[in-house]
């Protein structure tokens, strides 16, 4: 009888394989996965509905020739709120995208995936810009100190971004919903962060430019 494998976590992304199947990455407390979803492609595929990026999910799987596939799956939170507008889903996605640069392997990532979810709550619940920005900000920077990269307290010039980068940095998400600050500090921070992971991933965030096109009509 086959070994079955549960996991529990957030789809960063999907990509097709061939013309049946696709390639899922899923977030897990114990770090990044890449399962093979065979015929989700297909229209009466029973699987598909339930593997969307940026979806909390159980899944199980089963080992193959080509790696781990998926043979199950169930939506813990489908995140509704985060698909509701361009802006929500393009705040959302630069975190899952910057999350998917950034993290490699197998690791204790509990905590990590802890302050992701919180991002996407605060996501889910911003109004404005400002909101946007400062909930973009909280799931960057942790993710940015947890993958040990944290900047230093005691190295550069005192700024409102870099006081709002200690802030969120605390990763009391309750500390984030009281904070008063200009929609250019907010932006700023981001920025911030954007810079720190081109570094880290050695790469660019494409996502990131979808988040700043779909934040520049929304006020």
């Amino acid at each position: 009888m086959a070994n079955l494998h549960r996991h529990i976590g957030i789809i960063l992304n999907r990509r097709n394989v061939g013309t049946n199947d696709r390639r899922i990455t899923l977030f897990c407390a114990d770090g990044k996965h890449e399962f093979r979803a065979r015929g989700t492609q297909k229209f009466e595929s029973k699987l598909a509905g339930s593997l969307e990026p940026l979806t909390f999910v159980e899944v199980t799987t089963v080992r193959g020739r080509n790696g781990e596939q998926v043979t199950g799956s169930a939506i813990r939170d489908p995140y509704t709120a985060l698909h509701a507008s361009l802006p929500h889903l393009a705040a959302a996605g630069f975190i899952a995208a910057s999350l998917d640069a950034v993290i490699h392997g197998w690791h204790d990532e509990t905590l990590l995936l802890k302050r992701v979810r919180e991002a996407f709550a605060l996501v889910a619940r911003s109004r404005t810009n400002r909101q946007l920005f400062l909930a973009v900000g909280y799931g960057l920077w942790n993710l940015i100190a947890i993958a040990g990269y944290a900047p230093s307290s005691h190295h550069g010039k005192i700024t409102p971004a870099s006081r709002l980068i200690e802030v969120l940095l605390t990763g009391d998400v309750r500390l984030v919903k009281r904070i008063r600050c200009t929609v250019r500090t907010s932006r700023e921070c981001v920025d911030l962060a954007l810079k720190q992971l081109r570094f880290i991933a050695d790469s660019d965030i494409p996502a990131a430019k979808f988040f700043s096109y779909a934040t520049r009509a929304v006020r």
